[in-house]
């Protein structure tokens, strides 16, 4: 963030607040004289009592020392965390001591300075390049197979740095000396700037962790969406317009990434343009890229940014009232961003899930509705003066659609587009920068032959036929017919029936998803009743799928 979205910079500094320089090789000599044995124990005792032990050595007043504990404790705890996600391992079977030497090397080879710059960027710092290769060779050695482990120890840098947070939170007092050597995020008197800065790193840790049950995460196979919006029609002969007017109203749909078009409108700040819908079918990715464009925004320091999912928010509250509810108890800021005496100067909110609000009949629609013209009477009185928020608000078509009419200005609703289209379809569009002509299908692909170790380059073959078109176009089907694909129990043709298919997701994903780890949604239910439950919402997903 830059100063004017409030992320503490450094103050100039006396001779005494210099960066700290730690000698890791001298201290794990020391450390070794008392006998300590970092690695075996259990997981929860790893980084057990360092600066205890700092004090039976007579270096308990050292901050340098106090320095290394709080990387060294933070770096272990992120491992658990990584390791503890992954159902496969279990620590206690496999042998430490490569990770232990691994570690102990890595970290005596380097000269690490705690600074302004690593308590930024904790997660860029070289000492988890040094680390990682230890981490990824004893990963290996538990027999995950190569691509699994590159995969969760490409984590590792976003976990550290949520680690190494949650570390200085747990033990201040652990960590008194260094908060007078230090002028950082973390050792700031500013409640609200540290709450700030802890939950753009939950942000970032969010895309980083494994989908579904996978060792990857959903940024290492994310393909960036596109949109269109509604564009009125100059007065014209309409003939030349056709075929790319729609049936209703005299409008054209342009073509926009979807991301760069939001860039854009946060930069432009009008505070009477403040309010973004994002329309789209049901897994047509718009959760995973609310979830993409806040990670990214809170990585670039661009804007405060909230992620609220609207099924654990009360629509029926006055809107400051209810983010302020929201914040606390989630535990994410000790203060209501949008209240009098603590508004921020910029802030973007991102409600995901309106259709959350409809799903119930006629009654949650209005709720729905309700809910949005409430976030529009608080923008505009907020923004009276000046620009200070921001809404972006996510949902599926129908729900968007009710609501349609409160919002006229061109680009305000923007509508999601699958990752291909037919040729016969992309002439219903204005598609300048000829986006539609990329079918990101084969980049969806290609990113998840690389972390899945399958090695696809492109969409598979057997997938590439006019039957599976509108499923593969889709995000979330996509992603389930690579499960099906993996299974290797269902042969893809031509001649491949689309209940077939959707019978084999649905195994594929109790066999992937729940069978093998008991979870207790669902624990006791045998596949066939598994299938049979969600067979009747899978087929009406997959209707509402092909209307795009």
């Amino acid at each position: 963030m830059t100063n004017e979205s409030g992320l503490p910079i450094s103050k100039p500094t006396a001779l005494v607040h210099k960066p700290m320089e730690l000698n890791l090789k001298e201290f794990s000599k020391a450390v070794g004289k008392g006998g300590i044995d970092f690695f075996f124990g259990k997981w929860d005792s790893l980084a057990g009592d360092g600066v205890e032990a700092l004090s039976a050595l007579g270096l308990a007043e050292n901050a340098s020392e106090k320095g290394w504990w709080l990387v060294f404790r933070s770096l272990l705890q992120a491992i658990k965390n990584l390791v503890d996600e992954k159902t496969e391992i279990e620590p206690k079977k496999f042998n430490l001591k490569p990770l232990k030497k691994g570690i102990e090397q890595a970290l005596e080879n380097s000269r690490l300075i705690l600074n302004q710059n690593f308590f930024n960027h904790p997660d860029k710092d070289p000492i988890i390049q040094a680390v990682k290769p230890a981490f990824l060779d004893w990963l290996k050695q538990c027999n995950l197979s190569e691509a699994d482990a590159i995969a969760i120890s490409d984590r590792l840098p976003i976990y550290f740095a949520a680690a190494l947070q949650d570390e200085w939170r747990r033990h201040a007092k652990d960590y008194a000396g260094l908060k007078e050597q230090l002028d950082t995020p973390f050792t700031q008197a500013n409640d609200r700037l540290q709450a700030w800065f802890r939950y753009g790193t939950w942000l970032q840790k969010q895309v980083e962790e494994p989908m579904f049950l996978e060792a990857f995460s959903l940024k290492r196979v994310y393909v960036p969406l596109r949109a269109y919006y509604k564009r009125k029609v100059e007065r014209q002969n309409a003939e030349d317009l056709e075929p790319r007017l729609t049936n209703r109203e005299k409008s054209e749909q342009v073509v926009i990434e979807l991301d760069k078009e939001l860039e854009t409108w946060l930069n432009k700040a009008h505070k009477d343009d403040a309010i973004r819908l994002i329309s789209g079918s049901p897994g047509s990715g718009k959760s995973s890229f609310a979830k993409m464009f806040a990670a990214n925004l809170a990585e670039t320091d661009k804007i405060p940014v909230l992620l609220i999912p609207l099924h654990h928010f009360n629509p029926a509250d006055d809107l400051i009232d209810a983010v302020g509810k929201f914040v606390h108890t989630d535990g994410i800021l000790p203060h209501n961003p949008l209240a009098a005496d603590y508004r921020e100067s910029r802030l973007l909110i991102i409600f995901d899930g309106l259709d959350e609000l409809a799903m119930q009949g006629k009654i949650a629609e209005k709720i729905a509705q309700d809910f949005v013209r409430e976030v529009q009477r608080t923008v505009d009185r907020l923004n009276q003066r000046e620009l200070c928020l921001q809404v972006l608000i996510a949902g599926r078509e129908l729900a968007v659609q009710a609501n349609e009419t409160d919002f006229r200005k061109e680009g305000q609703i923007l509508h999601v587009l699958p990752y291909f289209l037919p040729e016969d379809k992309r002439k219903n569009y204005v598609d300048t920068n000829q986006l539609l002509e990329q079918d990101q299908r084969q980049n969806w692909w290609q990113n998840y032959g690389a972390v899945s170790g399958y090695g696809y380059t492109g969409l598979p073959n057997e997938l590439n036929q006019g039957n599976l078109t509108e499923i593969t176009a889709q995000p979330l089907l996509n992603y389930l017919v690579a499960l099906s694909l993996r299974r290797g129990e269902l042969t893809f043709s031509q001649d491949t029936n689309l209940n077939a298919i959707y019978n084999d997701l649905l195994k594929a994903i109790y066999e992937r998803g729940w069978a093998g780890h008991q979870h207790r949604a669902i624990q006791g239910i045998e596949e066939k009743d598994f299938v049979r439950i969600f067979k009747k919402g899978f087929k009406m997903m997959q209707k509402l799928a092909l209307l795009v």
